[in-house]
């Protein structure tokens, strides 16, 4: 599965089908107009994704480095947001503390396991999604985001309780993190 596929989901979804029949290869009448819609269903892919890896399913990766000491971040393949454990060569957990500059775990080869910002996609690249999250959840999300974006309030409004409801659900099936809604 591609960003693209997606992206026609995702279209469908808000009833574009004229963008659908765009982002499939499909001959269309106003080209300028589709290519600037593809433009900001793709933007508005990118934020949901984003949204999704940051605040609910992270995106974990296990990388094994040696430590001197100190990991610096740079030292890491993707830059983390969080790290969540630190481990020896026989898979015993390792204390360590996160600082500005690296994370301090004692010497010696370290698996350290982390999350990341996804990256920015184009419609050929393939999703960046945790094991917990799957394309369903990823076309729903943007097509809510497209949908608000384009100032389509009534589709947007029922995209995002189909988006919360998935959303929901993978985090409870999944040990995802839902948040509470609040009120200020």
């Amino acid at each position: 599965m591609t960003v693209k596929d997606i992206l026609i989901g995702a279209a469908g979804f808000c009833g574009k089908t004229e963008l659908a029949d765009y982002l499939a290869g499909k001959p269309c009448s106003d080209v300028g107009a589709a290519q600037r819609e593809a433009e900001l269903i793709l933007r508005c892919y990118n934020l949901a994704e984003n949204e999704i890896a940051l605040d609910y399913l992270p995106i974990r990766r296990t990388e094994e480095v040696v430590s001197d000491g100190m990991v610096p971040y740079a030292a890491l393949e993707k830059a983390p947001v969080e790290i969540f454990s630190a481990e020896d060569g026989c898979g015993n957990r390792l204390p360590f503390t996160a600082t500005g500059e690296g994370i301090r775990v004692r010497a010696g080869k370290v698996a350290l396991t982390y999350s990341y910002r996804p990256s920015i996609k184009h419609a050929q690249d393939a999703p960046e999604m945790s094991g917990k999250a799957n394309a369903r959840l990823l076309t729903l999300a943007t097509a809510c985001e497209y949908a608000l974006m384009s100032g389509m309030l009534d589709a947007a409004a029922l995209l995002d309780k189909r988006y919360r409801d998935a959303l929901a659900c993978a985090c409870r099936e999944r040990g995802g993190r839902l948040k509470m809604r609040r009120w200020a």
